[in-house]
């Protein structure tokens, strides 16, 4: 059987399971239950439920945005990895507009987040980045941005669904490869202008680029995740071969050292400096209690999946490494709070902790789970007439190695 009728028989058979549907119906359950304790929240602690408010949206945005360039990378450097993930990345790549309406919150609160809103004299020096009018208009080209890449990529992938229209691949190529500059810009701003911003008077150069490798990891977590339940059902547990979890888990691997490395960078940078209007962004974040979570960070965000992610019958056992992909998805949040709640005055050297910080990024994920799968049930599992899709369909048959 040669390769073409092979793709012929299988290109349609593919379809997302049944149980999807149940699926989005238990995540929107997740996000009405948890949204009804986030209004309790915000009645009883506008404050700090803001706070948490914005960590859940650092998560779910870096998701949905970390997804967009993952997919822009898997278009310009392609492999089966990417291929049997993509409809994944897809799907969540048409949340961007989900998350646009979900700023609002972030954008009413904002006097309650961003002191510098309330006291011009905090941003003397950079005022003609930090003033209220640029951040509102920075927020919507961000998202101007991200949604123009993501919409490109998807209705290419519909076009490629249409064998009339011929091989659109190059055209996946030269949009990802000008969408993964824009995307690296666009993701360092807004880490900078969410959540750097919230102490004015600090900064740091390689910021955006830790939140930007963050974003990574944890879009490959989700991914595991997806791939793992997707394999418990017939037939994409034929397509899907312990290959295919190796290599992502080997890119988890690099992401968890890159986000190392960059972390590590900062400190060393600014602690070596020594300098009282640096070096305070620090020390508050290992007085008081806080060192205790910079530690459990250090040894579960880095050492422990570093260690774990250099086995390779981990990698290859989607079974296990899917527990380490949840795991790292909690750890994500954990270093987001690290990040967001010891720069606001009460909190800085001193340790705190609230209930909202767990249930606002749990009803948020509720609801950004709901509509991510209705997204994924538009489409079939496989990119129809993708070029790889033969050489994919050659390995199920038996044919690869």
């Amino acid at each position: 059987m040669n390769h073409e009728t092979l793709y012929q028989r299988h290109a349609g058979d593919y379809p997302v399971p049944a149980e999807a549907a149940q699926w989005q119906k238990w995540a929107l359950m997740v996000a009405v239950a948890g949204g009804l304790l986030c209004i309790i929240g915000a009645i009883v602690s506008l404050d700090q439920f803001l706070r948490g408010y914005l960590m859940a949206y650092m998560l779910w945005t870096g998701l949905t945005v970390g997804c967009l360039a993952l997919l822009m990378v898997q278009h310009l450097s392609g492999g089966l990895w990417g291929l049997v993930i993509r409809r994944v990345l897809e799907a969540a790549t048409k949340c961007l507009p989900l998350m646009f309406v979900l700023f609002l919150p972030v954008l009413i609160g904002r006097r309650h987040l961003y002191d510098w809103m309330n006291d011009p004299s905090l941003t003397t020096g950079n005022h003609w980045y930090l003033n209220t009018p640029n951040w509102v208009f920075r927020w919507v080209l961000y998202f101007a941005i991200w949604g123009l890449l993501a919409y490109g990529l998807n209705r290419l992938s519909d076009r490629q669904d249409q064998p009339a229209d011929g091989p659109v691949y190059l055209r996946f190529a030269g949009l990802s490869g000008a969408g993964l500059v824009f995307y690296a810009l666009t993701t360092s701003l807004a880490a900078i202008d969410w959540i750097m911003s919230l102490d004015p008077r600090w900064g740091s150069t390689i910021y955006g680029l830790i939140f930007l490798a963050g974003q990574g990891l944890s879009t490959l977590s989700f991914s595991i995740i997806m791939l793992t339940v997707l394999t418990r059902y017939r037939p994409f547990r034929e397509i899907v071969k312990p290959m295919q979890f190796h290599d992502i888990g080997k890119l988890t691997l690099a992401f968890v050292m890159l986000w190392a490395y960059f972390s590590f960078s900062q400190w060393l940078i600014i602690w070596s400096g020594n300098l009282p209007d640096e070096i305070s962004w620090f020390l508050n974040r290992i007085r008081g209690g806080w060192g205790w979570v910079a530690l459990f960070i250090i040894f579960f965000h880095f050492m422990l999946p570093f260690a774990l992610l250099l086995s390779r019958e981990l990698k290859r056992a989607g079974r296990r490494l899917v527990r380490l992909a949840i795991f790292l998805m909690f750890m994500r949040l954990v270093d987001i709070y690290w990040y967001t709640v010891p720069n606001f005055a009460h909190t800085r050297g001193h340790f705190y902790f609230h209930w909202t910080y767990i249930v606002v990024p749990l009803a948020m994920g509720g609801l950004w789970l709901a509509y991510f799968f209705y997204n994924f049930r538009q489409r079939p599992l496989l990119p129809v007439h993708e070029p790889q899709i033969p050489l994919l369909l050659q390995q199920e048959a038996g044919y690869g190695h």
